[in-house]
């Protein structure tokens, strides 16, 4: 079976009964840098017909599900087809628009079966189904076809075939479609204007006679000339100033019945283009670039060559171009190649983009092109009745036939003479030796949709130059939004593209975001458990990732999440754990998190990343329950009521006081909390072997949590605890204090290499961070006098106690950042090690003067 007509059977398999493909048509779009398959298809119905666009997953397409629905364009009253349409690429661009929307698309030029495949044949059977007109068409059976667009799963994403589109790219392409729903053609009148002006100075010339010859003003006008200073000067340094002089005279030019402005100027050389507008229509030009091209000399001097302004006029892009091309009869070819070099180097600059002469909505080209006529017979020819005649000889007539330039421009018919060459100050040929021929060379031509020449004359009675003025009016449809009807566009295309995002991306389904701890403790593990899921149609891999971007620590020190990330095909689903546990170091964070009791606060944030998707935010709430452990030793001082009996507010607030209270007499200046804890083990765990371990191995005894309980009611009797878990409760009760004991004077003390420098240290630490040092110190002595039975060690003590008072890095001194964790250690084992070898007892009692309990 012949290739087409099998893509036709296959395409008519997509249709219901009574529905026929008349005729297809291959073709591509143009999307970034992608070429996207389509099939175009003529489908009848009940007398009406329509093109229905295919994206075509592969080509040649196998069955119909290679063929997915992407446009439908009834053709109706408001149908069109326009093969005319300003583009780069070629004769073989055309658009489609209708009722439901637009899009421009691309036809091979060349098909080996032009029955099926060559666009001619596809455009006449489009044509004819115009021709058939009915009174009342119905075209209901095309809401059978309607993809909610957006709305549904585009099948090439789900099997992979494309990408799904960045949101502004698909809301830029989805708006392009709906243009026909909110864009209008305002009408503007367009004044270009051409005059090679031969060098001569404007001294007392007016330029009423050419530039305000209208009864309407127009909306703006582009005034080009050339030759306005032919010196070597100019020539070789590519003078590019505007001429103030000239500029004036066309504003003093312009038409009386409104107030314009200069918009810009721009100049090489001779050439200069001046582009003024109405002021109250400069607010509608959004934008607006220039640019030069050089074709004389080394085809690069700018005695030749062009100048050009590139504006944004509502949505619209407009461009003038003002030539001088090369001269002389037999210069057709370098005319030619002047014609090409503008085309390909005026690229006028928008921020990053460039855009040709070409990618404009209308083109005027005005300016001296320099053609002449092919051949004479005598001055006489030149009557006004020969005008048409002679038009038949033109260079540029010609030229223009044979397609050799000026590609689907346009001009308006000549009425006027010949606009060279003259003797200036008359409106007589030329008399010099050369009796150079008359020719049409100042010319205005235009290129694009819904422009409309209005006049196209010169004007004889400005003397100036061998040159004539030329003008030409033109009334030009410029697209234009109907900001009423835009909003209401806008918002829905915003609806659509959401709806298009969340169905033709990876998503997954939290079984709930808000996970509830409710009541947490210190040192109690809280485990919970959510379940994700993928319903929809892709495959999905997710990751929990850091709030504050790559590399960043997904949850805080207290949660834990297992598995952090996985892979979940269509259907699958898994289960999350989430697990909470708040320990020494982060107690007094978990404080200032909370904040004040009573109410269940975020703990942590979980950002579940879903790639190509969309994140997912998990919260967790809870309400933390103070205990001592995680507050300073200065805050446990003040209390004057265990913790179990005040909230965490009252504690925060005793914890921001600097008032310690009024001294007692015999009172011990030491948290009760130690007090109690080494009170027991100096009564009962002396003897203790492994009464502290370097491994901390009692850290994770359940029993730990009861001497919690026990010290925040400040119970002293019937202890809970055994010496070891009680030795243990202590390490953790110094470590959760927010600031190591010896803080701020940590570099100090891996420095101090005597005892006597140790000493000093101590003695500038506040009063209650002292008096726990030493307390502690010299319970750890009496510690060793009993290591026959402890089995205790210097050494190792001064190691455990080290790390607890002297954890962390200090940013007090900068130069000893940099020490090695080995050798810090090492040096923080050193100081402590001073303290409990050395003799401590005079200066325990000249330090903390009232009798040591311990000591009794």
């Amino acid at each position: 079976m012949d290739k087409h007509v099998r893509v036709l059977s296959i395409t008519q398999e997509k249709f219901r009964q009574g529905e026929n493909v008349v005729s297809i048509c291959e073709s591509y779009q143009i999307i970034g840098s992608e070429y996207k398959n389509h099939l175009l298809a003529l489908v009848t119905s009940g007398g009406t017909q329509a093109i229905f666009s295919f994206a075509a997953s592969k080509w040649i397409p196998e069955s119909f599900s290679d063929l997915t629905i992407e446009s439908i364009y009834p053709i109706n009253d408001d149908f069109r087809l326009e093969t005319s349409t300003v583009g780069t690429v070629s004769q073989c661009q055309f658009k489609l628009s209708s009722t439901y929307g637009q899009a421009v698309y691309y036809y091979y030029p060349c098909s080996s079966s032009p029955s099926f495949k060559e666009f001619a044949h596809f455009e006449r059977d489009i044509s004819l189904a115009k021709s058939v007109k009915l009174s009342q068409p119905n075209f209901q059976w095309l809401e059978a076809y309607q993809r909610e667009d957006l709305l549904a799963i585009d099948r090439s994403i789900a099997d992979g075939s494309v990408t799904l589109k960045k949101r502004e790219s698909k809301f830029r392409e989805e708006l392009e479609k709906r243009e026909h729903e909110y864009i209008i053609f305002k009408k503007f009148r367009i004044y270009t204007a051409t005059w090679n002006v031969n060098g001569q100075l404007p001294s007392d010339v007016c330029l009423k006679s050419w530039l305000s010859v209208t009864d309407e003003p127009p909306d703006i006008y582009a005034v080009a000339f050339q030759e306005l200073d032919l010196s070597p000067k100019a020539i070789t340094f590519s003078e590019s100033r505007p001429d103030p002089v000239w500029i004036q005279k066309v504003k003093d030019g312009l038409h009386p019945g409104a107030d314009y402005e200069e918009l810009i100027s721009v100049r090489l050389v001779g050439m200069m283009l001046v582009i003024a507008v109405r002021q109250e229509l400069r607010k509608n030009i959004i934008r607006y670039s220039t640019e030069t091209v050089g074709t004389g000399a080394l085809n690069f001097m700018g005695n030749k060559g062009g100048v050009g302004v590139s504006l944004q006029l509502n949505e619209a892009f407009i461009c003038f171009v003002n030539s001088h091309l090369a001269a002389h009869t037999h210069e057709v070819d370098r005319r030619k190649e002047d014609h090409d070099e503008i085309i390909r180097r005026m690229q006028f600059k928008y921020g990053i983009v460039q855009r040709s002469i070409d990618e404009h909505n209308h083109i005027f080209w005005i300016g001296d092109l320099n053609y002449r006529i092919i051949e004479t017979q005598g001055r006489n020819q030149f009557d006004e009745e020969n005008y048409l005649e002679l038009l038949k000889m033109d260079q540029l007539y010609h030229e223009m036939h044979c397609k050799r330039v000026f590609n689907h421009y346009n001009e308006g018919i000549i009425r006027f003479r010949p606009t060279y060459k003259y003797d200036p100050g008359t409106d007589n040929w030329d008399s010099s030796e050369k009796n150079r021929a008359p020719a049409w060379c100042d010319r205005v031509l235009w290129k694009g949709e819904r422009i409309e020449q209005l006049t196209y004359e010169s004007v004889m009675r400005l003397q100036l130059s061998d040159h004539k003025p030329v003008y030409a009016i033109f009334l030009c449809g410029v697209k234009t939004k109907d900001e009423q009807k835009y909003k209401r566009v806008h918002e829905d295309v915003l609806k659509r593209v959401d709806k298009y995002e969340n169905d033709n991306q990876p998503q997954i389904t939290v079984e709930q975001t808000d996970i509830d701890f409710d009541i947490i403790r210190f040192n109690e593990t809280y485990t919970r458990d959510f379940t994700v899921a993928n319903n929809c149609h892709l495959p999905v891999h997710f990751t929990f990732r850091g709030k504050e971007g790559k590399g960043s620590k997904i949850c805080e020190s207290w949660l834990q999440v297992e598995p952090t990330q996985g892979e979940l095909i269509t259907g699958d689903s898994l289960s999350v754990r989430l697990k909470l546990f708040i320990d020494q170091h982060t107690a007094w964070r978990m404080h200032r998190k909370q904040k004040e009791s009573g109410s269940k606060v975020p703990l942590d944030i979980l950002v579940l990343h879903v790639d190509n998707g969309r994140d997912i935010f998990i919260t967790m709430i809870g309400e933390y329950k103070p205990s001592c452990f995680g507050f300073s030793v200065e805050t446990l001082i003040r209390l004057n009521n265990p913790v179990h009996e005040l909230d965490l507010k009252e504690l925060l607030k005793i914890e921001n006081s600097t008032d310690t209270g009024p001294s007692q007499p015999n009172r011990i200046e030491i948290p009760r909390e130690v007090f109690l804890l080494v009170d027991y083990l100096f009564k009962n765990g002396l003897k203790t072997p492994n009464l502290f371990t370097v491994d901390r191995r009692y850290a994770k005894n359940p029993n730990i949590n009861d001497i919690r309980d026990w010290l925040d009611v400040w119970q002293t009797t019937n202890f809970v605890g055994t010496p070891q878990t009680a030795g243990e409760a202590l390490l953790m009760l110094l470590e959760s204090s927010p600031e190591p004991l010896v803080s701020p004077l940590e570099d100090e003390c891996l420095y101090a290499d005597t005892f006597d420098k140790c000493r000093e240290i101590i003695k500038i630490l506040s009063i209650p961070k002292k008096n726990v040092f030493l307390y502690i110190c010299f319970f750890l002595q009496e510690v060793l006098k009993h290591s026959t039975y402890n089995r205790s060690d210097a050494g190792k003590l001064a190691m455990i106690f080290g790390r607890v008072f002297l954890r962390g890095h200090s940013t007090s001194r900068n130069h000893h950042r940099s020490l090695p964790e080995k050798e810090r250690e090492d040096r923080r084992t050193a100081f402590m090690y001073k303290f409990l070898v050395g003799d401590i007892r005079e200066f325990v009692r000249n330090e903390i003067p009232i009798a040591m309990a311990i000591s009794q």
